[in-house]
């Protein structure tokens, strides 16, 4: 049977979250929307029964990535309208 495993999250300002989740991918999705940061510190045990500390950067996902890569050429064209 698959185990949940606890993940806390943190970002620099001091936010902390914790997370119960099957993967990390799975825990990082879930919890990037509630952080504002473009990287954010995760603590959690692996399987094996080793603590983890490492970074992960944000936002994850395919559907977020796309999204915002289109709101970045949106704002860069609205700025390149204003300056003529």
């Amino acid at each position: 049977m698959p185990k949940m495993r606890t993940y806390k999250f943190w970002n620099e300002a001091g936010d902390e979250k914790e997370k119960e989740a099957m993967s990390l991918k799975k825990a990082v999705m879930s919890v990037q929307n509630d952080f504002k940061d473009k990287i954010i510190g995760v603590e959690y045990t692996s399987k094996k029964g080793k603590s983890i500390e490492t970074s992960v950067r944000i936002p994850m996902g395919r559907k977020i990535r796309q999204s915002i890569i289109a709101e970045q050429k949106r704002a860069a064209a609205k700025a390149a309208r204003e300056r003529r």
